[in-house]
């Protein structure tokens, strides 16, 4: 009898805390943990309440990782979103430690694992039957999709440099040029390119993140660079551009190209880039493959340059309202009947985008 007199005392304390601090009881009874980290990003509807979705966005590098997976299976769907190289394939860098064999000083990399544990996909790629399973639901979403280009606003900053080029280091500390993110921001095509860049075409270039990097001599003159830049600074960096230079191809959510457009910089951007070939047409800029067929991409570029509308197409089709419904749309179609929340406008990745 006592017992369950304690039962009935602790069930009352806990509807009088509930109540005194105007919880949800709903959502206090089915509090969704959160565990967003570096590999896993929740979704939020436009109202700001987190949905029952996680994504998967890079291989597990530790045990807790796969801990987390197993911990929460029964609460959240688990979707992969392709933010890592070619993942949830092998990732393709040499000086990523991740292999499917020999697994002497590196992590292993268990490919189908990720197949399997994710029930669909939003990825970036051109082909997805290269890098994902496509017998399950799958759609062309990236997190660089969900700018918010109401806080990238362009102002009336003078425009010091004809293109800007984004190849940090992978830490602020490092010195070395030829580092992961040098081949993923392709640094070696790039340095094909400046004399095209610069000597031919007398541009005059921004390269963040290339400090202490060797140049080749000719364009010297008309590159500046800068060390380790935080979020703020690059911010104002964009805007003393006039369009953004992308060489990169192991690349898979190139924030760098929806944040420029959003401050109306046109693009030039590798043709075999994995993620963002999607934001180039006629209304935001132009492709090319390589150093050999970079001058004929560059003339039709700057002859076209005033024609370019990105911040505008950027409104038009993507940020977290339109890509919002896109993914909305896409949870509602294949997962509504194990969806926490059906009643929503839009979904957006990683932050509540309330009411945008």
């Amino acid at each position: 009898m006592i017992k369950y007199l304690i039962t009935l005392v602790l069930l009352l304390l806990i509807y009088y805390f509930i109540k005194k601090n105007n919880l949800d009881i709903d959502n206090f009874c089915n509090n969704l943990t959160s565990f967003e980290g570096v590999t896993y990003v929740h979704l939020y509807t436009n109202k700001g309440e987190k949905l029952n979705v996680a994504l998967i966005n890079k291989p597990f590098s530790t045990d807790s990782d796969y801990k987390a997976y197993l911990t929460n299976k029964n609460k959240y769907i688990y979707l992969g979103i392709t933010s890592y190289m070619e993942f949830p394939s092998l990732p393709s860098n040499p000086l990523d430690n991740y292999k499917v064999e020999d697994f002497t000083n590196t992590n292993p990399y268990h490919l189908e694992m990720y197949f399997s544990l994710c029930e669909g996909w939003l990825h970036c790629f051109r082909d997805p039957v290269k890098f994902i399973p496509v017998d399950k639901p799958y759609a062309l979403i990236s997190e660089s999709d969900f700018v918010n280009y109401k806080g990238l606003v362009p102002d009336n900053t003078e425009k010091e440099y004809d293109f800007i080029y984004s190849c940090p280091k992978v830490s602020s500390e490092s010195k070395d040029c030829f580092d992961w993110v040098s081949y993923n921001k392709n640094w070696e095509l790039a340095l094909k390119c400046l004399p095209i860049l610069c000597e031919k075409f007398k541009l005059k270039g921004l390269l963040v993140g290339r400090q202490d990097c060797d140049i080749p001599k000719g364009s010297e003159p008309y590159i500046t660079t800068t060390g380790w830049v935080d979020y703020s600074e690059m911010v104002k960096l964009y805007q003393k551009c006039k369009f953004v230079f992308v060489p990169n191809q192991r690349d898979a959510s190139p924030r760098v190209l929806t944040e420029a457009m959003c401050f109306d910089l046109p693009i030039l951007v590798n043709y075999n880039i994995l993620g963002g070939w999607k934001y180039v047409n006629d209304k935001t800029g132009e492709f090319f493959t390589s150093e050999k067929d970079l001058e004929n991409s560059l003339t039709k570029f700057l002859a076209n340059f005033n024609n370019y509308k990105p911040r505008q197409y950027i409104i038009d089709n993507y940020g977290p309202r339109n890509s919002g419904i896109k993914l909305k749309e896409f949870l509602l179609e294949n997962f509504k009947d194990r969806l926490n929340i059906t009643d929503m406008e839009y979904v957006t990745i990683r932050h509540p985008m309330i009411n945008y």
